[in-house]
């Protein structure tokens, strides 16, 4: 009886220090993803993401100018979460950096008013290499 309760004692020592041990592998798992990138789940950056690819490849400046429109406000839906601002360029690669401030409207306005209908326009995505969401947009004509 006394060899039993000695192995009972130790079946439980094995199951607790197992789940000790798993306990930490998700907080460290938990603290990685958010020291690495957004902490949004795959699902979450494609979603995310999905609302600016519709407008990617060579397009026609009504939706170029439709792009600006969404940018602004998704910008200023998120004016709280610098991270998730989204920069547009004309005639250079999109970037890539996090904006270290809030976009400003003004910039938008600018490049949407430079944006003619009539022509065509190659949209290019640059994304964050931590979080993988869309910072930057290029808007460039196409040739």
């Amino acid at each position: 009886m006394e060899n039993a309760s000695k192995a009972l004692i130790i079946a439980g020592a094995i199951l607790l220090s197992i789940s000790i041990i798993a306990i930490g592998m998700a907080v460290f798992n938990q603290a990685k993803e958010a020291m690495d990138g957004s902490g949004l789940t795959t699902e979450q950056i494609a979603t995310y993401n999905s609302k600016f690819e519709n407008y990617g490849g060579t397009k026609n400046g009504s939706t170029a100018r439709t792009l600006c429109d969404v940018v602004r406000a998704h910008n200023l839906a998120n004016t709280d979460d610098e991270s998730k601002q989204v920069k547009i360029v004309t005639n250079s690669d999109a970037p890539t950096e996090v904006p270290t401030a809030l976009v400003d409207t003004s910039e938008i306005n600018t490049i949407k008013s430079g944006i003619k209908s009539g022509k065509t326009y190659k949209i290019e995505f640059g994304y964050n290499a931590k979080s993988g969401l869309i910072v930057g947009i290029s808007i460039k004509e196409a040739q």
